[in-house]
């Protein structure tokens, strides 16, 4: 079974739903992730937006409501997770996990993206960020940099948001799973659920 994830570094809803995935992986039939970058936010400065604007924007009250959700939903996982201090642009991560997706460690340089976001609160629009965590992974930083400057991947980006278009796709994380859709970062029993229903019933 294929599944195919359309998802965002900087959305929170996509790292939970994600690692949700693969904690349920054991209870499902066996499957296999595709990932594809769909970037969010594209007007967002690489230098990052205060997050204070944001709470401005939302309010203070209601920007903590959503946090709380947020943090419930991840320690219902055990995911440890942090508002981070900047709303970013999140497209040379998502470039870079596509050199990374070529030399095989694009599971271990997406995990390294999300925790440096989520849990350490770096600036993953910064390109000297990511030439660190692509070492951290095991990838050759002065190719990653070489990559991203010559936009070696910025076609399979575009491709990316344009195929999640055919499919409907409007938000992130969705799921593509044969022809249903998981849509957001759902519970557990409902990943586990839907998966063993599109696999009995031969959908995927």
């Amino acid at each position: 079974m294929k599944i195919t994830v359309f998802s965002d570094y900087i959305c929170p809803f996509c790292y939970i739903g994600i690692e949700t995935l693969r904690k349920v992986q054991p209870e499902v039939p066996p499957f296999t992730l595709e990932w594809k970058g769909f970037q969010i936010h594209p007007e967002y400065p690489a230098a990052g937006i205060p997050v204070e604007q944001r709470i401005a924007q939302y309010g203070q009250g209601r920007y903590a409501a959503i946090w709380r959700n947020i943090l419930s939903l991840a320690e219902g996982i055990g995911l440890e997770m942090n508002p981070p201090p900047v709303l970013t642009n999140s497209l040379i991560a998502l470039e870079a996990t596509e050199y990374a997706r070529d030399q095989g460690q694009e599971k271990a340089f997406s995990s390294a993206v999300y925790q440096a976001y989520f849990q350490h609160g770096q600036n993953i629009g910064d390109i000297d960020v990511i030439l660190s965590l692509a070492e951290q992974a095991g990838l050759n930083p002065a190719e990653v940099q070489d990559h991203l400057k010559a936009g070696t991947y910025s076609g399979r980006i575009q491709a990316s948001q344009q195929e999640a278009r055919t499919f409907g796709v409007s938000g992130v994380p969705t799921f593509i799973i044969g022809s249903a859709q998981i849509v957001g970062a759902q519970s557990p029993e409902v990943f586990v659920s839907m998966l063993k229903r599109v696999a009995e019933r031969g959908l995927a």
